[in-house]
């Protein structure tokens, strides 16, 4: 292999600017966001899975929810809380969880941690509220009216603003006073909200005791561009306040949103495993970390990548949905080939066609025979059997391999004739709709309780 023969990306975009490589935290929020894809479940017990293989591929901060909702969301908790203290999780991974910005609450979340044997101070609360004019308005309209005692009547707004930095300001003050020394303020639909008005936020927020702000695309309508305006102001007001971003996946641009808020200077990026998430998802770790890594040379000291395949199939086996073959960096096809042009040049060089150093994932090429296969590779891997073929009495010559490729060639386009990737598209849909459960559930459900 001689990388001086191609012009390397990392060589292009070495006037960029990113924060120190040991100041940069990948946020996991697969148990939280990741959970909220519609028809997906974890069980606390499949949760401590993830989370310790979270902890072993060299992830900063997971997200574990809101533990008060459920007993089994309690459990989960108390698991990766005792998994900490036997040293199966990682004593410096940060453990994050959710309550609203109501002191209700945070005081059940409280006793909750109380429940589980762990301190206020060994956990970070994340607080959130909105911060468009659309969510303040429509969405939590009602509850800041009812919080300030007031009537909608006349009400601008300004008002609904001002009353949203009250309700933080006061809720962020409560969590501090109740000992807890990490708080992440979050601020849904961030992305469509006024810049200046999200800064005012922030900034109060941060005065009344947020530690740490998470910017959201909520709704995954970012551009690159706006991306850039809004990171830029975001850092420019805050220039020693830790920040992370969170982006959604609606129009395949997490990735490279995420990418462009680091280039930013926010330090800290949201992912999910295998981008699993509401809607479109999240932006997939795989995806960001190898991207990274790859195409910028920016490297996630002690991050392991060669466990990236292994997290990705835990949680496409634990969540019951599989990745698309063609997914990047660990999907089935990122290293396979069947063309016979491109099988051609991989014969000489994997990096005529894969861009992905394979030492990096700890994979190796596959080859895939059928319409496409071309003389090269096929002979390539009868010469590699010649000595078995010798053995069963067969001599291998070019007539032979032009034969048996003709013949395979036949024999894909027959298995195309007999519509078995329609059954396979089939048999794949319905076992989607298993994991879900539909409305006839809940009527039964009803039924049995009434």
């Amino acid at each position: 292999m001689n990388e001086s023969l191609f012009v390397d990306p990392r060589t292009l975009t070495e006037h960029l600017s990113w924060p120190k490589e040991e100041t940069i935290r990948i946020y996991d929020t697969t148990l939280r966001d990741g959970e909220q894809t519609p028809g997906v479940a974890f069980s606390p017990n499949q949760k401590y899975q993830i989370a310790t293989a979270l902890s072993d591929i060299g992830a900063h901060i997971i997200d574990v929810g809101f533990p008060f909702v459920a007993p089994s969301e309690r459990e989960t908790l108390r698991q990766i809380i005792a998994g900490k203290r036997r040293g199966e999780i990682r004593d410096d991974l940060e453990i994050l969880v959710m309550c609203r910005a109501d002191k209700r609450d945070v005081d059940a979340t409280l006793s909750t941690l109380k429940e589980v044997g762990a301190s206020p101070d060994e956990i970070t609360f994340l607080t959130f509220t909105s911060a468009s004019d659309l969510h303040l308005q429509v969405k939590l309209g009602p509850t800041l009216l009812k919080r300030e005692g007031e009537e909608s009547a006349g009400k601008t707004g300004a008002w609904y603003r001002e009353a949203n930095i009250r309700m933080m300001e006061d809720i962020c003050s409560y969590i501090r006073s109740q000992g807890v020394t990490t708080i992440e303020l979050g601020t849904e639909d961030a992305s469509r909200s006024d810049l200046d008005y999200l800064v005012h936020l922030v900034g109060r927020s941060v005065e009344a005791g947020a530690t740490r702000y998470i910017f959201p695309d909520t709704t995954g309508s970012l551009t690159p561009e706006a991306t850039r305006i809004y990171c830029r102001g975001l850092r420019k007001a805050f220039p020693n306040l830790p920040i992370v971003s969170h982006f959604h996946n609606d129009f395949d641009l997490a990735a490279i949103n995420t990418i462009i808020a680091l280039q930013e200077g926010i330090e800290g990026f949201s992912v999910s495993v295998n981008g699993i998430g509401e809607r479109a998802g999240n932006a997939a770790l795989h995806n960001v970390v190898v991207a990274l890594k790859v195409l910028y040379g920016v490297k996630i000291p002690e991050f392991k990548y060669d466990q990236l395949l292994a997290l990705s199939s835990l949680v496409e086996s634990l969540s019951g949905l599989p990745i698309r073959p063609n997914e990047p960096a660990v999907g089935r096809n990122v290293f396979a080939h069947e063309s016979g042009i491109h099988t051609h040049g991989m014969l000489k060089d994997p990096q005529t066609y894969e861009p992905i150093p394979h030492e990096l994932l700890g994979v190796e090429t596959r080859f895939v025979y059928g319409k496409h296969t071309g003389f090269s590779l096929l002979k390539a891997t009868l010469e590699r059997l010649r000595g078995n073929l010798e053995d069963e009495g067969i001599v291998l010559t070019d007539t032979l391999i032009r034969k048996t490729m003709e013949r395979l060639k036949a024999k894909r386009e027959g298995m195309a004739e007999d519509g078995i990737a329609e059954e396979t598209i089939r048999t794949y849909r319905d076992l989607l709709s298993k994991i879900e459960l539909s409305e006839e559930d809940v009527l039964e459900i009803v039924r049995s309780l009434a």
